[in-house]
């Protein structure tokens, strides 16, 4: 009991995240130190902010690999699980966008809606097995919030050691952007960027994931406490649903922008609350 006890406890992730954070930290400097401009006005909040969120994911970190209770331990391990999946996702993603050519607005599309659905779809996952394995939508919730934690580590420290590593190339893609920025450095320029879009992902992937996870554990508690014809009823409605949502999506790339937003919503929550049941309707047949 006490060996598997102690391959639970590696398995959460927590000295990890505390690497992973220490990485994007000294990433952040590098960017910096190598382009000063990149934190003038603006930016020095900016860069401050992200220092501090990083913080608060490293003490997370060290706090998990510290405690000692079993239910949670679970929980954590499914997120971190999930966690890997969802950050190989981003990271494939960034080098598709990086260094493969696309050949037409439609391909980037399916690219950016794709990763979208597998993100909403993963942090679903987490929640809905974390609740199986601990009969806890609180739980629930914790799995989807430390995956969500541990990809986002992952995809800032390969997104930012590529950034640095093929500056050129990156510079050359947001090329327009900065042009529009009226920046005279093309380094900081992406610098600036980078941490604008860590910031962004660093507050709203947890947030997301804390619903999308909660979705996930709520429908499997649900399912399972229903009959098999209800679990037979959902498999049918699922992709019927998630088509919908897809459809809205792909239909709202073509209206203006300031038509969009219904529509985006809209296709999210079908999207969302479809993949929400796929695991839990799963497992039902599979008992049944």
């Amino acid at each position: 009991m006490a060996k598997s006890h102690s391959r639970l406890m590696n398995s959460t992730g927590g000295g990890a995240a505390v690497l992973g954070a220490l990485l994007v930290l000294s990433l952040f400097a590098i960017g910096v130190i190598r382009h000063p401009a990149s934190i003038e006005g603006a930016g020095g909040q900016l860069f401050a902010m992200d220092v501090a969120i990083v913080l608060i994911y490293c003490i997370a970190g060290i706090w998990i690999q510290r405690q000692r209770f079993t239910n949670l331990d679970i929980a954590l391990s499914v997120g971190a699980a999930v966690g890997l999946m969802l950050g190989a996702v981003h990271i494939a993603n960034h080098v598709i966008e990086s260094f493969v050519p696309l050949g037409g607005r439609m391909a980037q599309l399916a690219l950016g809606a794709g990763r979208m659905l597998v993100m909403l779809g993963l942090f679903c996952l987490a929640g809905s097995v974390a609740w199986a394995r601990t009969r806890s939508v609180g739980l629930a919730v914790v799995g989807g919030v430390w995956c969500a934690m541990l990809s986002v580590l992952m995809a800032l420290a390969f997104a930012f050691t590529s950034n640095l590593a093929f500056e050129a190339r990156a510079v050359l893609r947001l090329h327009e952007a900065f042009v529009a920025s009226g920046m005279s450095d093309p380094g900081a320029f992406l610098v600036r960027n980078s941490l604008e879009a860590a910031s962004e992902v660093l507050i709203i992937m947890p947030a997301l994931a804390t619903l999308l996870s909660f979705a996930g554990g709520l429908a499997n508690a649900w399912v399972s406490s229903r009959s098999r014809n209800t679990a037979f009823a959902a498999a049918w409605l699922i992709p019927i649903v998630f088509a919908v949502g897809a459809l809205s999506l792909w239909h709202a790339d073509s209206l203006d922008r300031a038509a969009r937003p219904a529509f985006v919503i809209t296709g999210l929550l079908l999207a969302g609350l479809s993949l929400a049941g796929v695991h839990a309707t799963w497992s039902a047949l599979r008992r049944a």
